[in-house]
């Protein structure tokens, strides 16, 4: 693993400046790569994509171990460091671009591990990007976030960090925080710490709904206006008649009218939305 120094060196000689703007926070820690190493559980025939890999601070354990890596790296500079430094490790493959825009199933027909210390700019696009567009292509997540993001994608019903992204991630994986990492691991130091996640995708959502798409409007709804009550929420655009029936489903449910967003369930939202799924031509 490359030390402070080592990495300045190498930045100031190849005249790369880092971005702050994309979160470009280099590992320095070997324990803690370690232990990241180690929860992963790299099988010999595992197939890793690694969402910016960076100066490679896990990329030559992961090639050692894994039967192909696929490095991801959007800075050009970066990626052709990174390529010229591994390029003796024949299953891996240093791939200049977004990961937004990176379709799995084109680099192999198996099923992924991903493994990333995603900038907090992106998280939460590049957690959906995996587990709505991807998720078929994707067996593991293995994740770096930000402490407050990790809290609020294991965070249950009646806590403050409970929200959307905690309902989104949940309904498609089993998800868990491993360990934390102190931001003195990295260079540059963040503002605060992070932690390492482990999301297991699940073979079935951890609910059934009838649509999809109108269970996460319904979330949405609701959290983004969690100071309101479920049924203003999720009324305030209708017509008096269609707010009629949404307070009875939600009477029928036995949620109280008075509830709000942080109150429900994962089941909850999806009584909520089988419910009025039922209402032959209602819509949100």
């Amino acid at each position: 693993m490359l030390s402070v120094r080592e990495i300045k060196e190498i930045l100031r000689r190849e005249r790369i400046t880092i971005s702050k703007r994309r979160g470009q926070n280099f590992l320095v820690d070997g324990e803690i790569r370690r232990r990241i190493i180690q929860a992963i559980d790299i099988k010999p025939e595992d197939e890793i994509l690694e969402i910016g890999p960076g100066l490679g601070a896990l990329t030559e354990d992961l090639a050692q171990a894994a039967a192909k890596v696929f490095a991801i790296e959007k800075d050009i500079g970066l990626a052709r460091i990174l390529g010229a430094k591994l390029f003796e490790y024949r299953n891996l493959n240093v791939i200049t671009n977004d990961i937004l825009q990176v379709e799995f199933e084109k680099l192999t027909p198996g099923k992924l591990k991903v493994v990333g210390n995603l900038p907090y700019y992106i998280t939460t696009p590049i957690i959906a990007y995996l587990l709505e567009k991807e998720r078929s292509h994707v067996k593991d997540v293995f994740i770096t976030v930000q402490y407050e993001v990790g809290k609020r994608i294991v965070a249950q019903k009646n806590s403050r960090d409970y929200a959307s992204l905690s309902v989104f991630a949940q309904y498609f994986t089993a998800a868990r925080i491993l360990f934390s990492i102190p931001k003195r691991a990295f260079y540059p130091q963040p503002k605060v710490d992070s932690v390492v996640m482990h999301l297991q995708i699940l073979k079935q959502p951890a609910v059934a709904v009838k649509q999809q798409e109108q269970f996460f409007k319904i979330v949405r709804s609701c959290f983004n206006q969690r100071r309101k009550t479920i049924a203003n929420s999720l009324t305030q655009r209708l017509d008096k008649q269609d707010k009629l029936t949404v307070q009875q489903i939600l009477t029928q449910q036995g949620i109280n009218l008075r509830a709000r967003a942080e109150d429900l369930s994962l089941q909850d939202f999806a009584d909520i939305e089988r419910a009025l799924s039922k209402k032959e031509g209602f819509r949100l």
